[in-house]
């Protein structure tokens, strides 16, 4: 397989990318599965705690489908252990954007903000869990919104009502 890419190819992905349908994975022909294994790799190697080589996987994994969001993720849960909250309130966002129903990225970041010692945004992310995770979801939506509730009384019932006025600039 030559690495070579002539103009055409170039073009080509300049279109793709301009209208939104095209993912470094799909440019180089990688399929899911490949991508699937790779995770599973990097899955492992986060459980296991090689937290280095599971980054250098997940990171990966994101430039080449940044828009699957288990990936985002990988990605915050490794920079969630090694305490970097701030990037991995990022990743979890932007896992979050991916897929607004899917509760693990708002409790992860509210984990992120507690630890930061910003309750009226760690509340904020689990109002969001609350209002986008239906209750009668999966288990892992019915397991997270129980996580969240006991969160909820670490936050405080002030800062989640802080969290649920309306933004008057909106």
């Amino acid at each position: 397989m030559s690495t070579e890419i002539n103009e055409d190819q170039i073009k080509e992905a300049a279109k793709k990318f301009s209208e939104g349908f095209a993912t470094m994975r799909e440019l180089r022909g990688i399929t899911p599965a490949e991508m699937e294994a790779v995770y599973s790799v990097g899955f492992n190697m986060y459980r296991t705690g090689r937290y280095d080589d599971a980054e250098k996987i997940f990171r990966f994994l994101v430039l080449f489908d940044h828009l699957e969001p288990k990936y985002w993720m990988g990605v915050g849960a490794i920079q969630q252990v090694r305490k970097d909250y701030q990037g991995a309130i990022a990743s979890y966002g932007y896992a979050s954007f991916l897929d607004l129903s899917n509760p693990k990225p708002q409790f992860h970041a509210a984990e992120c903000f507690l630890a930061l010692g910003d309750k009226v945004n760690a509340a904020s992310a689990l109002y969001a869990l609350d209002k986008y995770c239906p209750p009668e979801t999966t288990a892992i939506g019915r397991e997270y919104r129980a996580k969240a509730a006991e969160l909820r009384k670490l936050v405080g019932e002030e800062a989640f009502a802080e969290a649920a006025k309306p933004d008057p600039e909106k």
